[in-house]
């Protein structure tokens, strides 16, 4: 039988740029626990579970036509819950846990803007105190986006759906501070990509 599980080749080429932050920031002596909201193939947690054994991944889509693959990397990880259906726009609930970190990777800019206010909201109730709500991708700042590369890009986004379309870290910063998350590092990435982390006070 053919396996479910789907490699994203994009996930494949900078799951260990980004791995490199995370071992940076996430804790690697005690148990953590880690949200990922649009975990699509589910690439990229299934790489971050081998190498963060102390982390209890609980993975997420808001497509359930990708849990067949979601769960096929979950087989072969302990460290893994079982995915779920996740709508991020909406307010969201978890019994009886709130997370030390929620991850989102290469998901803002090809989602509505309603998508990154949910996530932000969101953040701000489920991560405990001084938890990170981190993030991965294209963005401008204060208006300007470089280099073409990333304005063509832009362009071509807007095309697929108007809603979507790379992002001002600005425009993230003041909502964040609405949900009570600050802004504290913005770390350069491979291909003209950034890694946002936000703290929650």
């Amino acid at each position: 039988m053919a396996s479910a599980k789907r490699i994203n080749s994009s996930a494949e080429r900078n799951r260990d740029p980004i791995l490199q932050v995370l071992k940076e920031t996430i804790p690697l002596s005690k148990p953590v626990k880690v949200l990922e909201i649009a975990s699509g193939s589910g690439t990229h947690f299934g790489y971050f579970a081998e190498h963060l054994p102390n982390v209890t991944w609980q993975p997420s889509d808001f497509d359930p036509k990708n849990l067949p693959s979601l769960n096929a990397y979950k087989q072969d990880h302990a460290n893994v819950l079982d995915p779920i259906v996740i709508d991020i726009s909406e307010p969201l609930s978890f019994e009886n846990h709130n997370f030390d970190f929620i991850v989102n990777i290469n998901m803002i800019h090809i989602s509505p803007w309603t998508a990154t206010l949910g996530l932000l909201s969101n953040a701000g109730q489920l991560l405990q105190p001084q938890g990170m709500l981190i993030t991965y991708g294209p963005y401008s700042l204060d208006g300007v986006l470089e280099p073409e590369s990333n304005r063509s890009f832009d362009h071509s986004l807007r095309g697929m759906n108007e809603e979507w379309g790379i992002r001002d870290i600005r425009d993230l910063e003041g909502e964040a501070a609405r949900e009570r998350l600050e802004l504290f590092k913005v770390v350069d990435m491979p291909a003209n990509n950034k890694m946002l982390i936000f703290k929650r006070l």
